[in-house]
């Protein structure tokens, strides 16, 4: 008995050390003046999850997970989270590291910007940012996902004094078999999302098909589509 309990409490430093950080990856803020812009915080925050899930070194919390969050703090219509709200919002999904950031047009220019943070000494590890133009979004979030996924991979590395993996290109087999989606069809799946998160599933599936029917080869559109159709 007695050596069945040491061997327990040796195991269980290394049980909980193995455990992977949770990320939290939070809508983004946008201060432009283009309405046709506003909705797109929900789709690039989605793209993002979808990106970095099923990574090796961490676990990404789901898009609904933090609908849910939001909803309960009566935060789900708020268009931008103050410092300490994101905080909560990591704290309530138990994140260990947020993502949160921002994005503008400018001069037919599109800029993404992205912070990592520990959410437990609120510290920003990295300000990390991708420019260019609106037809090439797909790659402006392309690059922002991998710069995030290392960041969080050397954080979570140097936590258990570990080298962090070696880095590869997230997947973006969710997204677009032609590696390339159109600036105004990621709108559409945010305001897709939005109607979702209105509990207008029938809103939302009108949009998602019309989306999808113009942008075939937007997977992630239609895994939105083939969810609502269940």
């Amino acid at each position: 008995m007695r050596a069945t309990l040491l061997l327990s409490l040796l195991l269980a430093p290394v049980a909980l050390a193995a455990e992977p950080p949770t990320v939290a990856i939070l809508y983004f803020d946008y201060d432009g003046a283009d309405p046709e812009l506003v909705p797109l915080r929900k789709g690039l925050a989605q793209m993002l999850i979808t990106d970095l899930a099923g990574r090796e070194g961490y676990k990404v919390v789901e898009r609904a997970r933090l609908q849910e969050v939001l909803a309960e703090l009566n935060l789900g219509k708020t268009q931008k989270l103050d410092a300490a709200a994101a905080l909560k919002v990591g704290k309530l999904l138990q994140a260990k590291y947020l993502v949160a950031g921002g994005y503008f047009s400018m001069l037919g220019s599109l800029r993404l910007d992205a912070r990592v943070i520990e959410v437990e000494t609120s510290n920003t590890l990295k300000g990390l940012g991708a420019t260019g133009k609106p037809d090439d979004f797909f790659a402006l979030e392309q690059k922002l996902a991998a710069d995030v996924d290392g960041v969080i991979l050397a954080a979570a590395a140097k936590a258990t004094s570990q080298p962090p993996p070696k880095p590869t290109p997230p997947t973006a087999i969710a997204k677009s078999a032609k590696g390339k989606v159109p600036l105004k069809a990621v709108t559409a799946l945010s305001k897709a999302l939005d109607a979702k998160d209105e509990k207008d599933a029938a809103k939302a599936k009108e949009q998602l098909d019309v989306l999808v029917k113009a942008n075939p080869d937007f997977l992630l559109a239609r895994l939105e589509l083939a969810d609502l159709s269940k």
